[in-house]
């Protein structure tokens, strides 16, 4: 018996997956610009505060824990070029990680021990884009092939 495979990526879940994706995008984009730390916005604060308790100002925009939001946010959009969404849960993965390296050198930094909301808003995006990476995969079907034959009457 022969089979045949269908594969079909659903509407909806592709429609789920763009919006997902885009929104976390945003918030990752939109806090990267606000408070993470005290004074210090998240595009001035130094990308060493991931793994130092020592949170300093830098004017070097790429060296910034903002411009690194922006980077995953970016890799996320990519990532819906992918069927599968797997670029994009890395991503969500990625950004997640991020926050909670920044929380624990937060709480390792003596005095204030508050986390900003421009993290916060990251963090909720990571778990956005995380989330749309499971939307829109491909779906296959395998179905046997009933052959049709002619029936011919003589007449």
């Amino acid at each position: 018996m022969a089979y045949r495979t269908t594969t079909a990526t659903p509407y909806v879940a592709l429609g789920a997956r763009l919006v997902l994706t885009l929104a976390g995008a945003a918030a990752l984009i939109v806090g990267a610009f606000m408070t993470w730390w005290a004074p210090l916005k998240g595009s001035e604060l130094a990308l060493e505060a991931l793994w130092k308790p020592t949170f300093r100002q830098t004017d070097t925009f790429l060296a910034t824990i903002g411009s690194a939001a922006i980077v995953v946010a970016l890799v996320a959009i990519i990532g819906m070029a992918f069927g599968t969404g797997w670029l994009t849960r890395i991503a969500g993965v990625v950004g997640i990680v991020g926050f909670v390296l920044f929380a624990v050198e937060v709480y390792r930094a003596p005095g204030t021990n508050e986390i900003g909301v421009g993290a916060w808003i990251c963090l909720a995006g990571a778990v956005v884009v995380l989330m749309a990476g499971f939307f829109g995969g491909r779906r296959s079907v395998t179905a046997p092939v009933v052959n049709e034959t002619t029936v011919v009457e003589d007449d």
